[in-house]
């Protein structure tokens, strides 16, 4: 079952990683093409180089170096023996070097692993220390160890660091009227509506390829699951934490992922439902628990993918 679900989680890191791809192609071809040709390069020219040039900033997207800039921003506190115990021991069954391990102070319970260009830097906030128990900090931090190092997962955090890069396109908006090219800035434009509506496929993705990678380092999912829903308990308020600096995406590296404090209204077949992100966040976990739990108790993970996800998406605000 395992291996079907492996299956599952590259397909859904390929997927959200070509659409990334294709939007910044798109993106691209539109501003070589649109009015006058921007280059002057044949458009078949400009169409491979708009092509390859999101595809090896996804492939070579150094996420040590963002490790790097966003542990710049942290204030952390010397770690507790039990936390330094716990991780150590992860480390050492998975041969993995750890750079520092580092206690944030923070109410709200939460992991992040961040990859840096020396080794990793693990870190956990006084939250987690008090309300998880010993195997539920060990299952998070195999989980993040296990994250990190499978190559599908690393691939839809490029992808996903790439969707969150959108905002900064948000200038050649305004540079697009400025130079009477209208298909650049409507695209543009639209650039920031799929930020703000950013495809969660792609942070679903790279969560599944972590769960599945978690599942087979940590043999312990029932304690993964359990860690996992004393985190969603915290989804409202996760949006006050301080990771890092604003414009640097932290949510690849952190269990508990941190959205705009925002809420969402649909109306469909005359009946209206409003949900906020803390609900989208706290929806997430709760689904990634019960895979977690699906997995433990020898039940089919496949059933609490995709499928499952739109449809607790649609319950959302009811």
């Amino acid at each position: 079952m395992i291996i079907n679900l492996e299956k599952s989680a590259r397909r859904h890191a390929i997927t959200g990683s070509l659409q990334s791809v294709l939007f910044f192609a798109l993106f691209t071809a539109v501003w070589f093409l649109d009015g006058e040709f921007a280059w002057s390069v044949p458009w078949y020219w400009a169409l491979g180089i708009s092509v390859i040039l999101p595809l090896v900033v996804l492939l070579i997207l150094p996420l040590e170096k963002i490790g790097d800039r966003l542990v710049r921003y942290l204030r952390p506190q010397p770690p507790s023996q039990q936390f330094e115990n716990v991780v150590t021991e992860i480390a050492i069954a998975l041969v993995e070097p750890v750079e520092s391990i580092q206690t944030y102070e923070s109410p709200i319970a939460n992991i992040a692993m961040v990859p840096c260009t020396k080794r990793e830097i693990v870190v956990a906030t006084t939250g987690a220390l008090e309300r998880l128990s010993r195997y539920e900090l060990q299952a998070l931090v195999a989980a993040q160890f296990a994250g990190m190092r499978d190559k599908w997962c690393r691939l839809a955090t490029r992808a996903e660091i790439m969707w969150w890069a959108l905002p900064w396109l948000m200038p050649l908006c305004f540079v697009g009227f400025a130079m009477g090219r209208p298909a650049a800035a409507i695209l543009s434009f639209l650039s920031i509506f799929f930020w703000a509506f950013m495809p969660r496929w792609i942070e679903q993705g790279r969560d599944l390829c972590a769960d599945v990678a978690a599942v087979r380092t940590t043999l312990d999912p029932t304690a993964l699951a359990s860690a996992m829903r004393k985190l969603a308990d915290h989804a409202r308020d996760v949006s006050e934490v301080k990771f890092g600096a604003w414009y640097l995406p932290s949510n690849p590296f952190i269990v508990l992922p941190k959205r705009l404090n925002s809420t969402t209204t649909s109306n469909v077949n005359g009946r209206k439902r409003s949900w906020t992100s803390a609900d989208e966040v706290r929806m997430e976990l709760l689904l990634r628990a019960d895979r977690a739990e699906a997995m433990a108790e020898g039940a089919d993970p496949r059933k609490f993918t995709g499928r499952e996800f739109s449809k607790r998406w649609g319950r959302l605000g009811r």
